[in-house]
């Protein structure tokens, strides 16, 4: 059962600490989705940083279950405040200053959690090709994704070698699956006849820009004494692999307390 229970609480931020995160690979934190080249910041922002500790916490929602989660939350909070309570009014209720990342993203903790300074380390860059997903109901499938039924292996090694086309012009006549069997080399295979065979995504190798910190991300945060409970124990056992900006982009990070 997941433990909401800080959300309850008015967002009494007592508790200083700093959370360290460091790099076990090189980071791609790109905050947009542009296309053809992934430019990475040299830090993540804060929404990395709310879903990566979302991530420890085994907190991992789409979108319209994030929302009705919140909503529920603030629900269970108004009932717990009572009658006529002035703390109805605040943003952590109401919703009104909720902030959402380029991605949609509306994290649970940010009115529980605040980045108050943040130490960044010097990053040395570079460029790499990355395997980006998509999903497709054009012709790119067949040329972008390593699976198929292996069925069409024999039509799939005559494509190879060049012997056979793939496509969808009207003038690719095989198009019955079933027909597959019978190609011969100079035959038109439209795509049609394919699609059953694959997977409806593919692969497209695409520029990325990665970064390699020289030294660990250290953040002074100040957030509730509940919220650092539950932070603490999740950074020690974390219920996801922890990441920043593309997925393969692991890191380890830990949160320790600051006593004046």
């Amino acid at each position: 059962m997941i433990d909401f229970s800080f959300f309850l609480e008015p967002p009494e931020l007592d508790v200083a600490a700093v959370l360290t995160i460091e790099a076990l690979t090189p980071l791609s934190m790109s905050t947009a989705q542009p296309g053809t080249y992934y430019r990475s910041q040299p830090a993540p922002s804060e929404a990395m940083l709310y879903g990566l500790l979302e991530n420890a916490l085994g907190w991992h929602f789409p979108e319209d279950v994030r929302t009705d989660v919140l909503k529920q939350l603030r629900q269970a909070a108004k009932d717990e405040l009572g009658h006529g309570h002035p703390l109805k009014k605040e943003p952590w209720i109401t919703g009104d200053e909720d902030s959402e990342s380029a991605s949609g993203f509306v994290t649970l903790l940010q009115y529980h959690l605040e980045f108050e300074t943040a130490f960044l380390p010097e990053t040395t860059h570079f460029d790499d090709l990355w395997a980006r997903h998509a999903r497709s109901t054009g012709t790119q499938f067949s040329g972008g994704s390593r699976n198929y039924n292996i069925g069409i292996e024999r039509v799939m090694n005559l494509k190879g070698a060049e012997a056979i086309n793939f496509g969808d012009r009207s003038s690719y006549k095989i198009r019955d699956p079933e027909k597959l069997l019978d190609v011969e080399a100079g035959d038109k295979v439209h795509v049609n006849a394919l699609r059953p065979h694959f997977p409806q995504f593919y692969v497209s190798p695409t520029k990325r820009e990665y970064v390699i910190p020289e030294g660990a991300y250290r953040y002074r945060i100040r957030t509730s004494a509940t919220l650092a409970e539950m932070l603490g124990a999740a950074l020690e056992a974390p219920a996801a692999p922890l990441y920043l900006g593309s997925n393969d982009g692991w890191v380890e990070a830990r949160l320790e307390e600051v006593h004046p």
